[in-house]
């Protein structure tokens, strides 16, 4: 949608990111501890009443709240996927990490009826479909293909550790150097109870994974891309008046922010989310935003809000912001 769209609803209606490509961020859901890292499953027990969630290209921050419908309190652990980091197309890594170095790499918080809770971490690397996270970190390499410094580090590794990690899908060569080439997946979990007969209140904030990319008339004739932001004619003309503005510059061209949001991990709960509120905030009143959703309106100069009831996702949501350059 953009600011005037009011095309059919799509599930997918953010960081990352996120990131994200990898851009920003996603959705709680119940999960277990299996083979392989943190798998996702369903809960037929906890109710999903509502979920507030806030998506901007510096800020995510998303409150929910639960009731369980059991006769008995249950205990589980809630895991929030991030999207994954994925190394494997060298354009894949125009992104910006806010915390490249940190585990933490999106200062992910949550708190649970307005107590700080201190989520672990599963993070897996992942190279043609195999799990190779021990094989990283016994190279005492970062699990982070996008973390600084990393492409020196492979540098001084054996000339046969390298060939070998090439072998393993780890690496791919470009020209006398090896680039990182796996996928990073991460996500955050804790142990949660959900007392019967009571709300619980979840709520977490981050900074979102942004993609990052140049903006020109031929974005405008990919069909891919058109469909999965729903660029409307609306948005479809302001973009190309932007452009024309800016045809016989020295840089003919748009910044492109992209923003990822995992939504359909809503769907493991045991009900659709009863109360949906989407506000979508592009940051500056002369940005342009599309995205994917019906009935949305413009709240503020930079703010589009969606609402939902008995909403059931079916996709992401990706958000694409247009800005024009600012010279130095």
């Amino acid at each position: 949608m953009s600011a005037t769209s009011r095309g059919p609803l799509a599930a997918a209606l953010l960081i990352a990111a996120l990131c994200v490509g990898p851009s920003a961020r996603a959705n709680d859901s119940t999960a277990e501890l299996g083979a392989g890292g943190l798998q996702l499953v369903r809960n037929y027990s906890i109710e999903l009443l509502n979920e507030d969630l806030y998506l901007s290209p510096t800020e995510v921050r998303v409150s929910y709240r639960f009731r369980n419908k059991s006769t008995a309190a249950i205990t589980s652990i809630v895991a929030f996927p991030l999207p994954v980091i994925d190394a494997t197309v060298p354009e894949a890594l125009n992104v910006v990490l806010p915390l490249a170095e940190s585990e933490n790499f999106v200062d992910f918080r949550v708190s649970v009826d307005g107590a700080p809770v201190t989520p672990s971490v599963s993070a897996r690397v992942i190279a043609l479909g195999v799990d190779r996270t021990a094989e990283i970190t016994a190279m005492q390499l970062p699990l982070n293909p996008y973390a600084e410094g990393l492409r020196n580090r492979i540098k001084t590794l054996p000339a046969d550790t390298r060939i070998a990690m090439n072998r393993l899908g780890l690496l791919l060569p470009e020209e006398d150097d090896y680039q990182p080439a796996w996928k990073l997946k991460t996500a955050f979990y804790w142990h949660q109870t959900f007392p019967h007969g009571r709300e619980v209140a979840i709520e977490h904030r981050y900074k979102p994974v942004v993609g990052f990319a140049f903006f020109g008339a031929y974005s405008l004739e990919d069909k891919a891309m058109r469909a999965k932001y729903c660029m409307d004619d609306a948005f479809v003309r302001a973009a190309q008046a932007r452009l024309a503005a800016i045809r016989n510059s020295n840089h003919p061209y748009l910044d492109e922010q992209r923003i990822a949001y995992v939504l359909t991990t809503a769907n493991n709960w045991a009900s659709p989310i009863k109360s949906f509120r989407l506000v979508v905030d592009k940051g500056e009143p002369a940005a342009l935003v599309s995205f994917c959703g019906k009935n949305v309106r413009r709240i503020s100069a930079t703010q589009f809000e969606l609402i939902a009831t008995d909403f059931v996702p079916d996709r992401e949501l990706d958000v694409l912001v247009l800005k024009s350059r600012r010279e130095p």
